[in-house]
């Protein structure tokens, strides 16, 4: 395919550039706006801290992520919330400078369709720049999907290189990137087949055998099915799985998740129309590249990507989330901007219109949505070194928060979590297990509370947003058996409600004074939104307890 003359007063590239230009400021304005790091984002961080890669690997993804942020801070840019955000702005930026590279390699144009339906997707910003490994993953699977496209332009020893590296990068972020790496390799062999190329084939197995056998060092985590990782392993809602889909793919509204359906729709007949026409007919030695090629690779990436990833998913059992959707959303753009027809006279104004209007739209949506935060257990654990006094005694609930509230406190108060924990540098869910087959587990928090209250010194508890203080005299809730629970299996969601309800009942029992502690708080926090309660006085409840 040969190049057209492009001019930068082109309606395509005037879009693009302004699109462009509105993505970095809002990656931007996320760096310095975001604040704190909630739990999931500091267990990374203390996990990257350490200098032994069995550490390392204790998180829910391979080994990269933590390496690299490892190096990151090794090299002196860790020593502050910004500095340690900064990793994920470069990899944000980082995701819209291979939109363009990939879409100038195979096309020589500008990526519309990458910048509007990924780049200014307030998902890829707000959870692909956090200290997580989706925005790694979605760069990797990016340029996976790229580097394909340009080996089957022009088969090779080195872009098979570059093709098996980026592979093996891809598995070693997210493990639900093999996916993706299967998906592409089963594409990439498809076109190779219908060209009768015997040594890219053979290649491309090559990619695929290696990318899977640098994932041999997790298979443990693939087959644990027990203890700790039953906790995670909840099951797959179904609808919670049909809303990441629609939270993702249909932004800036609901309807777009038709049209991601639409443009790999066109693809797919596009490709099944070229089939049709040279059916029997192979591409010789594969010496001269043909646009069929291209959608026929993408026909069949989009299908196995859009069959595996509920499939994994489902197997994995573990509860969907949006942003795991991202590195499917990086792959599936990739594959739009390269394989969709060049559209003309009518087409291309109504195309255009679509571009615009769908790059104002969700410029506006997401500058709105930047303003929340993920978390504001920072910001009370300020509040409560200045005024909770050493003899005081601090309850964090749930336990999940402990590990943003131990980042983040330096004050001398002793406080606990719901459960008691010893560990709160990272997940401990060994240690949450325990205590879930424990049915006394908040004894030694309520001795605890008892012997601050009577000694004249407050309890201050740090509990999710929404939760009421209750009236004293109310009965308590019973403690729950061992897991599995009928309904909720392993799950400690429902521990952590009960003793949380507990707690609060005996507080007030055996407070004489127990409110909301009151200063100006601030909305728009999307994970960690918590309230401070303060209680004094001792009491002796009527019940007994």
């Amino acid at each position: 395919m040969q190049p057209k003359k492009t001019s930068l007063l082109q309606p395509e590239w005037i879009a693009a550039l302004l699109i462009t230009a509105a993505i970095v400021v809002l990656h931007f304005y996320y760096w310095l706006h975001i604040g704190g790091l909630w739990r999931d984002e500091v267990n990374l961080v203390n996990l990257s801290g350490s200098h032994s890669l069995a550490e390392m690997e204790k998180d829910s993804f391979p080994i990269l992520m933590p390496l690299a942020l490892h190096v990151w801070m090794a090299v002196g840019l860790g020593n502050s919330d910004l500095n340690l955000r900064l990793f994920g702005l470069l990899v944000g930026l980082g995701i819209v400078a291979l939109l363009w590279v990939s879409r100038w390699k195979i096309r020589h144009a500008p990526p519309l369709l990458g910048l509007v339906l990924l780049g200014l997707n307030s998902t890829l910003i707000f959870f692909g720049d956090s200290l997580r490994a989706y925005g790694l993953g979605s760069l990797f699977a990016l340029a996976l999907t790229a580097s394909a496209f340009l080996f089957l332009q022009k088969p090779s020893v080195s872009r098979m290189i570059w093709l098996a590296l980026l592979a093996i990068l891809s598995v070693q972020v997210l493990y639900h990137n093999a996916v993706l790496v299967a998906a592409i390799c089963f594409g990439a062999w498809s076109v190779c087949w219908r060209r009768k190329d015997r040594p890219a084939a053979l290649q491309i197995l090559f990619v695929a055998i290696i990318s899977a056998a640098s994932l041999l060092p997790y298979l443990h985590n693939f087959i644990s099915s027990g203890g700790a990782a039953a906790v995670f392993r909840t099951g797959v809602k179904l609808r919670r799985f049909f809303w990441s889909y629609e939270d993702t793919l249909g932004y800036p509204l609901s309807g777009y998740i038709y049209v991601w359906a639409l443009l790999a729709l066109i693809i797919i007949a596009c490709a099944a129309a070229a089939l049709r026409r040279h059916s029997g007919a192979g591409a010789g030695n594969g010496e001269a590249f043909v646009e069929e090629d291209f959608r026929l690779f993408a026909s069949v990436t989009l299908i196995l990507i859009v069959v595996g990833f509920p499939v994994f998913f489902w197997r994995a059992q573990m509860p969907m989330q949006s942003w795991y959707l991202l590195p499917f959303m990086a792959s599936a753009v990739v594959c739009f901007d390269a394989a969709l027809p060049v559209f003309s006279g009518l087409l291309r104004a109504v195309y255009l219109a679509l571009v615009v209007g769908t790059a104002l739209l969700s410029t506006l949506t997401t500058a709105n949505l930047l303003t929340r935060r993920f978390s504001d257990v920072n910001i009370y654990a300020r509040e409560l070194m200045a005024n909770a006094a050493p003899r005081d005694y601090i309850v964090v609930s749930p336990w999940t928060c402990g590990i943003t509230f131990d980042y983040y406190f330096k004050g001398v108060t002793p406080w606990d979590t719901l459960p008691p924990l010893s560990d709160h540098s990272i997940h401990r869910v060994d240690l949450v297990l325990a205590e879930m087959e424990n049915t006394n587990a908040m004894a030694p928090v309520f001795g605890k509370i008892s012997q601050t209250l009577q000694s004249g010194d407050r309890v201050w508890f740090l509990e999710t947003a929404g939760m009421d203080i209750p009236q004293p005299g109310t009965p308590m809730l019973h403690p729950l058996p061992p897991p599995p629970l009928k309904y909720s299996g392993w799950s400690e969601s429902p521990y952590s409600a009960v003793w949380a309800s507990q707690t609060l009942q005996f507080i007030a029992d055996h407070s004489d004074k127990f409110k909301r502690f009151k200063y100006s708080s601030l909305d728009g926090f999307v994970i960690e939104n918590m309230d401070v309660f303060v209680a004094d006085g001792w009491r002796t409840n009527s019940m007994g307890r």
